[in-house]
C-alpha cells in the first residue's frame, strides 16, 4: 500500500515559451523518440518519508517552441533558513529521488539536438478528487501535490508530465526569477535530472494519508 505525503508546493511561471524547460521537453512533446527509464540502481536509496515531506514541489505550465502545451513539476531540496547542510548529502539524496522516478541527466537540445528526456510509466497518478500523487520506486510512500486545480486539469488532459529534479538546494521562498536562474545554472552544470512520465487515472489502491 502506498501512503501519500504532502510537502510544500508552489507554482511558478518559469516554463514560458522558449524557456529552459520548454526546450528540454520540446523534442519529446514535438515528436522525438525518448529513452525509456530503468529501475533505480541499488546503490541509491529510495527517499524516506522525512525526505519526501521535506521536498519542495513547484508546478508550472508552458509551451514548447512548436506551441505545444506541457506541464512540469520541479523537485528540489529546501535550503535551510538557519544553519547549513552538507551539499554532498543533499546531492546523494536528490540523486536517489531522481533515480527512483526514472529520471536521467537532463541534456538541453542545444547540446544534443533532438534528444528528449527519458520516458517513465505512471510516476504520477490523479486521485478521483483530482489530487496528483508522485510515486517513487522502492518505497510505499508517495508524494501528494497540493491542490492546483488548473494545473491538475491540464496534467490529466495531457496524460503526461515533465518531472525535473535539481541536485542542489533552493530556497522554499525563491522568486520566479530565482527559480529560472536555478534551472539555467543547474542545467548548464549538469545538475538537473528529468523524465516525462505518463499519468495514471487512478491512484492504484494507494491510501490517502496526510503527513503531519
Amino acid at each position: 500500500m502506498r501512503h501519500p505525503i504532502q510537502p510544500r508546493m508552489r507554482h511558478w511561471d518559469g516554463a514560458a515559451p522558449g524557456g529552459q524547460l520548454g526546450s528540454l521537453v520540446g523534442p519529446l512533446v514535438d515528436g522525438a523518440v525518448a529513452m525509456t527509464s530503468e529501475s533505480a540502481p541499488a546503490t541509491l536509496p529510495a527517499p524516506n518519508p522525512g525526505l519526501i515531506a521535506r521536498l519542495n514541489a513547484r508546478t508550472s505550465l508552458g509551451q514548447t517552441e512548436a506551441g505545444r502545451t506541457f506541464a512540469s513539476l520541479l523537485l528540489t531540496y529546501p535550503a535551510p533558513q538557519f544553519g547549513e547542510v552538507d551539499p554532498s548529502e543533499v546531492e546523494f539524496a536528490m540523486r536517489g529521488v531522481a533515480s527512483t522516478l526514472g529520471a536521467v541527466p537532463a541534456v538541453l537540445p542545444s547540446v544534443v539536438p533532438g534528444r528528449a528526456p527519458s520516458f517513465s510509466v505512471d510516476r504520477m497518478s490523479i486521485t478521483p478528487t483530482g489530487i496528483p500523487l508522485i510515486h517513487f520506486d522502492g518505497t510505499p510512500w508517495s508524494m501528494r501535490i497540493a491542490e492546483s486545480p488548473a494545473w491538475s486539469r491540464v496534467v490529466a488532459g495531457l496524460g503526461r508530465v515533465l518531472l525535473v529534479v535539481g541536485l542542489d538546494e533552493l530556497s522554499p521562498v525563491a522568486s520566479a526569477a530565482e527559480v529560472d536562474e536555478y534551472i539555467e545554472c543547474a542545467g548548464e552544470a549538469d545538475r538537473l535530472f528529468a523524465t516525462v512520465s505518463s499519468v495514471a487515472d487512478t491512484p492504484r489502491r494507494r491510501a490517502a494519508l496526510r503527513y503531519p
